[in-house]
């Protein structure tokens, strides 16, 4: 009984190292490629806001549409973060302090029609993390692909 026992415990491993591993290194390569992909659509936008000074809604339109096209839902997260110095009448000096609009303020602004204008110096940020999409395991989620991306306005079309 237990040599029985050890051979559909062997065979059970094997089955587990065979298809299991390769099934767990291709989840992980797909996820990567998922990761650059966001990257590069995420890099494009970024770059292409801070150089021209500006956000239409054909950008953020693309932006939006580019990512809608992967098999995963993403939640994306547009930060502006505008400098301002204010002086500092105890201490007798200037003081940076930081305004702060998220993409509400964008899509507000874009969906009237306008270009959402920033100033030389401005720092824009985008976050974009997965929401759902394909798992390895039924029940587990996966949060691991998601990118980081920001870069300061240059205003470039002046």
């Amino acid at each position: 009984m237990n040599d029985i026992f050890g051979k559909v415990l062997s065979l059970f491993l094997a089955v587990i190292v065979l298809f299991g591993m390769p099934l767990v290194y291709m989840n992980e390569r797909a996820k990567t490629a998922e990761q650059l992909y966001l990257l590069t659509e995420v890099t494009h936008f970024v770059d292409s806001t801070c150089n021209t000074g500006y956000v239409s809604g054909r950008m953020l339109r693309s932006l939006y549409g580019s990512l809608a096209q992967k098999s995963a839902s993403y939640r994306i997260q547009i930060t502006h973060e505008q400098p301002e110095y204010v002086y500092d009448e105890a201490d007798g000096g200037y003081v940076r302090c930081e305004t702060f609009r998220d993409e509400n303020d964008i899509w507000n602004c874009v969906e009237q029609g306008h270009r959402y204008l920033f100033q030389r110096g401005d720092f824009l940020t985008v976050t974009v993390e997965r929401q759902a999409g394909f798992v390895l395991l039924a029940g587990q989620t996966d949060r691991t692909v998601g990118i980081r991306y920001g870069g300061t306005v240059k205003y470039e079309a002046y």
